[in-house]
């Protein structure tokens, strides 16, 4: 049997210390192999719509061509940029990010007591995404579609991100015992503060409290005991959430030409910058090696080409490389699957820098304590015609010809349009003259006398405006946008694929941006949030609940949401005589179909719907126990509700059953309470009767069970 250290993959077996130039050398490979840099390259040219020897008043002129060579047809004519690649990706760009600003996130257990614990979860979701993280998502959001369309595919990286920060705090003696009470360690500290001085064991158990170093607490101790009061620089966790990244092919992201499936991945390289703050903040923070950051923090402004400089056009409309980065860092995290001393297959990381891999530094390597057991990567591609991640098209590499089509249209247009407004002009030959044609050029003729100007060139120039619409259109029906002559039904069809693409590799994002929050975040704050401890494990909500995102984009056309709604309120609510439609579930798909981005600030979760319910009627027992008279409800959709949470409370109160029994001002107003409940459900009922002329059985019965016996 072949010994796991001298395998020709360095990569199978787990080890203290990682071959960096193993690592390097993979690195090297997975950036190199196959022309990916000349294919990222030449799709952003594309979409960008630059070449050589370009003008900025988009007329070709012989000074900028190669090789002395001169303009053609003549000098100064068309060479306009054509932007219908741009048009289609930043056209569907704002397709999918609005459909992500609008999607409904959605999260299900596999049981059926999963529900209450599901609605936390999506509490929490809802936090994160909404409330948090909102601004840098939405960033991410838009590259990540951007990165898609343009390459083909892209990878959002999803961590969890922790930066420490630092405060001056005050402390008296008297604040801290104050805060002992719910702080055993504190109380510990001052009772040995009070027992045996600025001792080692008080130093660290204050260190411990306080978030500050041993030598700092002693100092702290002292000035305690002397003065009762001291001063110092308090650390504490300014950034602790999770953190997502949208990373551009081979330049921010990078894994073997053999890989498949991302989760599956031999290594994956995520490529970054650092500042040198950072970079020594990571010791801190992440635990790194000190002699890796001073080595690291010297090679400041260098960095590994990603993008060949000979592939780089002489006319840049953008910046096509990383490379302005005079006072950053590089660093390259690599994340493997390996087998470690118990044979099992775990996820580990490796940081360290291409500048410094000669010398076999690192700044750190270990196991990946993500409890859901992923690579912290999703990919989101944009077509699938093999298994592989990177065999996938970008739109530019499709709709190259089409633009390139429309480009010499538009450019024999314009410069038909130069023959016919200065033709050129018909003169006697002489010696010496050119015979160049352009417009207003002098064209020698051979008839003496012969002075006019060249007739305009033949032809129908509308058979070049119908060639570009139907361009246009082609691609329209291909990519899914709107033209007129494409049929709606179509584009729906396309541009639902496309979102329902986008949208479920999000949901593999929230997945992992949940799991991590539940991880990392303290249970304090977690309750905070949702108002109820998660008592799970990450890994327990990774297999045990689904989240999804979804959007429908016929909901973009306001007509065709209120006919739904019209036709839902017309004729299928008033055939629900058997109660199976969910009046909460209706109400709340109404109000997001109406207004999504209200929605989301108007609808409870139905836990949160009922408690809500249950505490208003409680309010408004209390209120006519206290002798006030409540605000009564016409037609109150939530009165057989409320019926029976009244019955329940009073059941369970003892004083309001002594009241109901001898206060008769609470009797009457307890009584009108009840009929303004009782004719709300009355109002409900006749619906029905006048529809079926009779009242169902199971009405009648629901109705004589909910007549609560109070007073008189």
């Amino acid at each position: 049997m072949q010994s796991k250290y001298n395998r020709s993959d360095k990569l199978v077996f787990a080890s203290d210390t990682p071959d960096i130039q193993n690592l390097q050398s993979e690195f090297d490979r997975s950036l190199t192999n196959g022309g990916n840099i000349a294919r990222i390259n030449s799709n952003d040219d594309i979409r960008l719509a630059r070449w050589e020897g370009q003008s900025d008043d988009g007329k070709k002129y012989s000074r900028n061509q190669r090789d002395g060579e001169g303009a053609f047809p003549f000098e100064g004519a068309s060479d306009v940029r054509v932007r219908l690649v741009d048009s289609i990706i930043n056209e569907l760009v704002m397709l999918l990010v609005n459909s992500w600003q609008l999607a409904r996130i959605r999260v299900s257990g596999t049981e059926y007591g999963d529900a209450s614990v599901a609605a936390s979860i999506q509490t929490l979701a809802r936090w994160v995404v909404e409330n948090k993280l909102r601004p840098d998502l939405e960033r991410e959001a838009e590259l990540w579609a951007q990165y898609s369309l343009n390459y083909g595919w892209a990878v959002m990286h999803v961590g969890w991100e922790r930066r420490l920060g630092s405060r001056e705090v005050t402390e008296t003696l008297a604040t801290l015992e104050a805060r002992a009470s719910n702080d055993g360690i504190l109380a510990e500290a001052i009772r040995q503060l009070t027992a045996t001085g600025a001792s080692d064991i008080t130093a660290d158990l204050l260190a411990n409290s306080l978030g500050c170093s041993s030598e700092e607490a002693k100092r702290i101790a002292t000035e305690l005991l002397n003065a009762g009061v001291s001063t110092y620089n308090q650390q504490y966790n300014r950034i602790n959430l999770p953190v997502c990244a949208a990373l551009k092919p081979y330049e921010e992201i990078s894994f073997p030409p053999e890989t498949l499936d991302l989760q599956e991945a031999r290594v994956i390289f995520k490529r970054t910058f650092m500042s040198e703050v950072e970079l020594r903040e990571m010791i801190k923070t992440d635990g790194w090696d000190e002699t890796f950051v001073e080595e690291a923090a010297n090679t400041a402004g260098k960095s590994a080409y990603l993008t060949d400089p000979n592939l780089i056009p002489v006319t840049s409309n953008v910046t096509n490389a990383l490379h302005r980065a005079d006072n950053l860092i590089e660093i390259v995290y690599a994340y493997s699957r390996q087998i470690d001393a118990n044979g099992v297959p775990c996820v580990y990381y490796t940081v360290f820098s291409p500048q410094t891999s000669e010398v076999e530094t690192f700044a750190k390597h270990s196991k990946l304590d993500y409890a859901h057991g992923e690579y912290p990567f999703i990919e989101l591609r944009r077509e699938r015609l093999k298994r592989a991640v990177v065999e996938c098209r970008g739109i530019p590499e499709i709709a190259f010809t089409d633009q390139e089509e429309i480009k010499a249209q538009k450019d024999s247009l314009r410069d038909r349009t130069a023959f016919e407004t200065l033709p050129p002009i018909k003169v006697k030959k002489r010696l010496g003259t050119q015979n160049q044609i352009a417009p207003g050029s002098l064209l020698p003729v051979t008839t003496p006398d012969d002075y006019s100007f060249l007739s305009p060139p033949s032809g129908n120039p509308t058979l070049a405006f119908n060639l570009i619409d139907r361009v246009e259109a082609q691609n329209a029906a291909y990519f899914g946008l709107f033209h007129p002559a494409v049929p709606p039904q179509k584009t729906q069809m396309t541009q639902q694929f496309i979102v329902n693409n986008w949208l479920t590799a999000w949901s593999r994002v929230l997945k992992q941006m949940v799991s991590l929050s539940v991880q990392y975040l303290e249970g304090s704050e977690i309750e905070r949030i949702v108002g109820t401890p998660i008592v799970m494990t990450p890994n327990e909500i990774s297999q045990m609940y689904d989240i999804g995102v979804s959007y429908n984009v016929r909901e973009l056309d306001t007509d065709y949401v209120m006919e739904k709604l019209k036709a839902i309120a017309s004729f299928v609510v008033p055939m629900d005589a058997g109660g199976v439609i969910d009046r909460n579930k209706l109400t709340a798909r109404f109000i997001e179909a109406i207004s999504p981005e209200s929605a989301k600030d108007l609808l409870l979760d139905q836990k949160t719907a009922s408690q809500k319910l249950y505490n208003d009627v409680q309010t408004d027992i209390a209120k006519m126990m206290a002798g006030m008279e409540v605000q009564y409800v016409e037609n109150d959709p939530t009165a057989g509700t409320k019926l029976q949470y009244l019955q329940d409370i009073i059941q369970k109160n003892q004083k309001a059953q002594q009241m109901a029994q001898g206060d008769q001002q609470f009797q009457a107003l307890i009584q009108n309470y009840v009929q303004n409940l009782q004719m709300s459900v009355q109002q409900q009922q006749n619906k029905t009767i006048g529809r079926l002329g009779v009242t169902p059985v199971s009405d009648k019965m629901a109705q004589e069970g909910q007549q609560p016996g109070y007073g008189a």
